[in-house]
C-alpha cells in the first residue's frame, strides 16, 4: 500500500475513532454562512426593528469564533466542534428570527406612519376651519402670527410624508404626533383669539 493511501486511511481512521468528538470543522463553512445572514438581517433593518435577537446572534457568532479558535489549539485528535457548530446553528436562527421580525415591525411602523399622517393632515384642516374667521384680519399681528403657525404646518406636512416615502417610519410617526398636538393647540389658541407659548 503506497504512503499517501495509508495517511489517508489513518486520517479516516482517527475520525471514526473520535466521531463522538466531531471530526468535522464547521469553522469556515458556518462563519461564512451566518456572517452572511446577519448581512441580510442588517439590511432588512433589524437593528432598528429587530435589535435584540440581532445582537443575540452577533454574540453567537462571535462566541462560535472563539470556541473556533480554542479547538484549533488543541491537539487534533481531541477537538470538539460540536459546541461551535451549536453557537452557529444558535446565531443563524437568531439571525433568520430577526429578518422575519423586522419585516413584520417595519409594517406594523409604516402603517402607524400612515395613521399619523392622516390625523395630523385632519388636526390641520381643523385648525384652518378655525382660522378661517383670522383671514378677513390681515393686519392684526395675533391672526398674522396663527396664519404663520399654519403654514409651519402644512410645510410640517410635507416633511412627514418625505419620511414616509424614504421608509423612515418611526421618524414620520413621531413627527405626525407633534404636528397633531401643535394643530391642536393652534386651533385652540384661533378659538380664543388670543396665542400661546411657542412649543
Amino acid at each position: 500500500m503506497r504512503p499517501a493511501a495509508k495517511s489517508a486511511l489513518g486520517i479516516l481512521a482517527t475520525c471514526a475513532l473520535f466521531a463522538p468528538l466531531g471530526c468535522g470543522n464547521p469553522c469556515a463553512t458556518q462563519d461564512v454562512k451566518v456572517e452572511g445572514a446577519i448581512r441580510g438581517a442588517r439590511a432588512a433593518r433589524a437593528d432598528l426593528y429587530a435589535p435584540e435577537p440581532l445582537q443575540q446572534a452577533v454574540d453567537s457568532l462571535r462566541r462560535a469564533r472563539q470556541e473556533c479558535r480554542l479547538q484549533a489549539s488543541n491537539f487534533y485528535p481531541l477537538r470538539s466542534y460540536r459546541d461551535a457548530q451549536a453557537l452557529f446553528n444558535t446565531a443563524l436562527q437568531k439571525a433568520e428570527e430577526a429578518v422575519a421580525q423586522a419585516k413584520v415591525r417595519e409594517g406594523m411602523a409604516r402603517q402607524e406612519a400612515l395613521n399619523s399622517r392622516y390625523e395630523a393632515g385632519m388636526a390641520v384642516n381643523e385648525a384652518l376651519v378655525s382660522l378661517r374667521r383670522a383671514r378677513e384680519f390681515k393686519g392684526d399681528p395675533t391672526s398674522q402670527a396663527l396664519l404663520g403657525r399654519l403654514d409651519g404646518l402644512r410645510a410640517a406636512l410635507g416633511e412627514l410624508q418625505r419620511r414616509i416615502d424614504a421608509g423612515e417610519y418611526l421618524p414620520a410617526r413621531e413627527l405626525g404626533s407633534k404636528i397633531r398636538e401643535e394643530a391642536v393647540r393652534l386651533q385652540g389658541d384661533a378659538n380664543r383669539g388670543a396665542l400661546s407659548p411657542p412649543p
